[in-house]
């Protein structure tokens, strides 16, 4: 029962995820995500990956901060040593598994590279990040989300291209 209620979850939160790999302004990418990441956060839990519940928890602690304030360098580390410290305290609690540091990879990843000024390069992130998780929801047998993990790269492409299509753009003026 808790493999088809971890995958339901999945299969919403990712339907999120994809429609998030079109969308441009940053602010509402941190916004998608905070929904996103609470439901595939429970879906998570609910197939046995505490660091996926972690990591998404943490991460939408930290883009709450960071839509309300400013990022500097001291509030993004403070997020990245607080990712660490809470996911090697549910690790050392929960048995570690490899698998289990795709997660906290990630979100590290991610919330090291939030604040990079081009959006191409946010995309490429988001890309690498994806590629994580996609390997994660297998080990989990969370198909819906790998499935719709795979959509979320190649949307994050497009997203990309057009980026770089439109800095090219602006660079040009």
């Amino acid at each position: 029962m808790n493999l088809i209620i971890g995958n339901i979850l999945g299969f919403i939160g990712s339907i999120l995820m994809v429609c998030l790999g079109f969308v441009h302004k940053r602010r509402y990418i941190l916004i998608g995500q905070n929904i996103q990441f609470l439901i595939m956060g429970v879906g998570n839990a609910v197939l046995g990956g505490m660091s996926g519940l972690v990591a998404n928890i943490v991460s939408v602690a930290r883009n709450v901060f960071f839509l309300k304030r400013e990022m500097t360098a001291f509030w993004k580390y403070f997020f990245v040593v607080v990712q660490i410290l809470v996911s090697g305290v549910f690790l050392y609690v929960g048995g570690f598994r490899w698998m289990e540091l795709l997660p906290i990879v990630s979100a590290v990843l991610y919330t090291v590279m939030l604040d990079t000024p081009k959006e191409s390069h946010l995309k490429i992130v988001l890309t690498v990040c994806q590629l994580m998780w996609l390997t994660y929801d297998i080990m989990l047998m969370n198909y819906a989300a790998a499935v719709f993990d795979v959509l979320t790269i190649c949307a994050n492409f497009v997203g990309m291209m057009r980026a770089i299509k439109e800095e090219a753009m602006e660079n040009k003026c």
